[in-house]
């Protein structure tokens, strides 16, 4: 299931990065999530960050026909790791696993943010599959829609405070 996600902020993509790699930052998101964490890192490999995120997050307000399959919380495993562009802008390669109904769900993404009208435009533009015969499709959207309308909701909000911008 595509996902397609758009927003924009008042700072420049280089401010913009350095809160979506700040650990705090982070721990933070998960809060919102209402997940417990177990382990939050950022790493530096040259011009290259990367974050490292592993939680247990609730699965309420999951679909209720996936409901009854699924415990009170889902292991969830997310590496982004960002390179520059060469626009001004950062490249990111997010790589999000979980694991639902003893099946694997993994959404793979590419995040951008570019320099825009004295500001950073940030998009992610990916995918989400789910390993699960008869009902994949199904659970797909349930993930893309949880990711879209939950995940990167709550981690633009997140965003706008910690800019200064909400």
């Amino acid at each position: 299931m595509p996902i397609d996600v758009t927003r924009t902020y008042a700072a420049d993509p280089d401010r913009v990065l350095a809160v979506l790699t700040d650990e705090a930052f982070l721990r933070e998101v998960a809060r919102e999530l209402e997940a417990q964490v177990q382990e939050v890192s950022t790493g530096t490999d040259g011009a290259a960050t990367t974050t490292r995120v592993r939680l247990s997050a609730p699965t309420t307000g999951i679909p209720p026909v996936f409901a009854r399959f699924v415990g009170a919380t889902v292991p969830v495993a997310q590496v982004t790791t960002w390179t520059p562009d060469g626009d001004g802008g950062h490249r990111g390669d997010l790589d999000l696993r979980a694991e639902i109904m003893g099946r694997a769900a993994l959404v793979t993404c590419e995040r951008r943010l570019t320099p825009a009208d004295g500001g950073t435009r940030a998009t992610v533009t990916g995918d989400a599959r789910v390993d699960a015969p008869l009902i994949g499709r199904q659970a797909e959207g349930a993930v893309r829609d949880l990711v879209t309308q939950v995940v990167l909701r709550l981690e633009h909000e997140v965003l706008l405070r910690r800019l200064g911008s909400a």
